[in-house]
């Protein structure tokens, strides 16, 4: 019995020893990913985080431009010579499409969002024509060309008692329409 108690101990000792190895520190560099395509599937996925939650959604526009480098993705992908670019970029809430030409610029975008703050314009008008009701989901559609708004209207599901009405809340130059699905 002492022998296999003794053993027990060399081999628990043994073990504690072996775990004492001393590692060299390792450095780690970051090396911007090239935004060239994959010519499998002829896209670029990257990911650009927001600096607070709902930046991306806020303004997705403004965010495009401060955070996303178009001049490097026609560098990177010169050899393929497109004549355009269309850009996806994605958030938990929606997406907006966007579409470059070959020298950067912007020329159209497209976005849809889904449960997002309505506005209070657009609050007050489904309040002013469809009083105790309440917003159940909402979807924000929008359409530009050269950072013009083309076209902007709302999808809004309200609830009222048991009833369930779909509403379309345009937004244009003439102020906002409301219509039903």
């Amino acid at each position: 019995m002492k022998n296999l108690i003794f053993c027990l101990l060399l081999f628990v000792g043994m073990g504690i020893g072996h775990s004492q190895i001393v590692l060299k520190e390792s450095k780690v560099e970051y090396i911007p990913r090239s935004l060239e395509m994959d010519e499998v599937s002829n896209s670029v996925s990257l990911k650009i985080s927001e600096s607070y939650v709902g930046e991306f959604e806020e303004d997705p526009l403004t965010f495009i431009q401060d955070n996303f480098n178009i001049n490097q993705l026609i560098t990177d992908n010169e050899q393929y010579d497109y004549d355009t670019y269309q850009v996806l970029f994605k958030s938990k809430k929606g997406r907006v499409l966007a579409n470059f030409d070959d020298e950067g610029e912007l020329v159209s975008t497209f976005h849809r969002f889904r449960n997002v703050k309505l506005p209070d314009d657009v609050r007050l008008e489904i309040l002013r024509s469809h009083k105790n009701s309440k917003v159940v989901k909402n979807q924000h559609i929008l359409t530009t060309k050269d950072l013009m708004i083309k076209k902007e209207y709302y999808i809004v599901k309200i609830q009222d008692g048991n009833k369930t009405r779909r509403l379309r809340v345009e937004r244009n130059a003439q102020g906002l329409s409301l219509a039903g699905l």
